[in-house]
């Protein structure tokens, strides 16, 4: 609850800066946070799918970014356009003014620089909750056969990819199925967890032992495949598993 407390303070208080920087370039505060409201949704899209770029090679993923960043202009630009047409009309109807857009909402380097800003301050924020504030009595909500159900974090112990579905295996031999990829549930369940193969997830202190290429929990063995071994060496490598 409080991570969750945190992060809509955060965006929150980020609204309302955009906002006071929009309004004084000569909008009135309310038209500037219309506008900057409008811009938030961008904001948490870029935020999104920037983490999922994977620089698997360089180029890809500078690329990739590349591409980003042209999406994410365009659909500011689009935002910004058609809530200062909303403006617009609001104006005519009431005042019979007219109101041009300002030059800074069509600068690209204006609105990619605030949109980073605040996703920037937003990862820095999720660093500092990991740091602070505990995951192990975090609920997880999420959808298993059209109900809704809330597992504790520490619950969980393995997440399995099946084809369309993912199956959420937690204490006292229940499991969950669910439609979410298992790449989202690798950034939802965050570093607690670690990926041992392309259908894997499993809770780092669920693991008890590591027999040849698996890793058991209780009296279930996951394999290990060769594309994460490595990692799963790095981050198990002071863990009594391997001893």
């Amino acid at each position: 609850m409080k991570r969750t407390a945190l992060i809509i303070f955060y965006w929150s208080v980020a609204l309302l800066m955009f906002a006071t920087v929009l309004s004084s370039t000569g909008y009135t505060f309310a038209d500037a946070f219309f506008l900057a409201s409008s811009l938030l949704p961008v904001a948490v899209l870029f935020r999104y799918l920037l983490a999922q770029v994977r620089f698997t090679s360089r180029w890809q993923g500078i690329r990739d970014v590349c591409f980003l960043m042209l999406f994410i202009l365009t659909m500011a630009f689009l935002a910004v356009h058609l809530a200062h047409t909303l403006i617009l009309a609001l104006r005519r109807q009431l005042f019979s003014s007219e109101l041009g857009v300002s030059p800074i909402l069509l600068n690209p380097v204006f609105l990619l620089a605030m949109l980073l800003l605040i996703i920037v301050g937003d990862y820095f924020l999720g660093r500092m909750i990991e740091r602070r504030l505990p995951e192990a009595d975090e609920t997880i909500t999420f959808t298993s056969d059209r109900q809704p159900v809330t597992p504790q974090r520490q619950e969980i112990l393995y997440v399995e990819s099946c084809d369309t579905e993912t199956w959420i295996y937690a204490t006292e031999d229940r499991r969950y199925r669910n439609k979410r990829p298992i790449s989202a549930w690798a950034n939802l369940l965050g570093k607690d967890f670690l990926r041992i193969h392309r259908s894997y997830l499993v809770r780092i202190s669920a693991c008890q032992g590591r027999e040849g290429e698996n890793i058991l929990i209780g009296d279930i063995r996951l394999p290990i495949s060769r594309k994460y071994k490595t990692e799963v060496q790095e981050v198990l490598k002071t863990s009594v598993i391997l001893k």
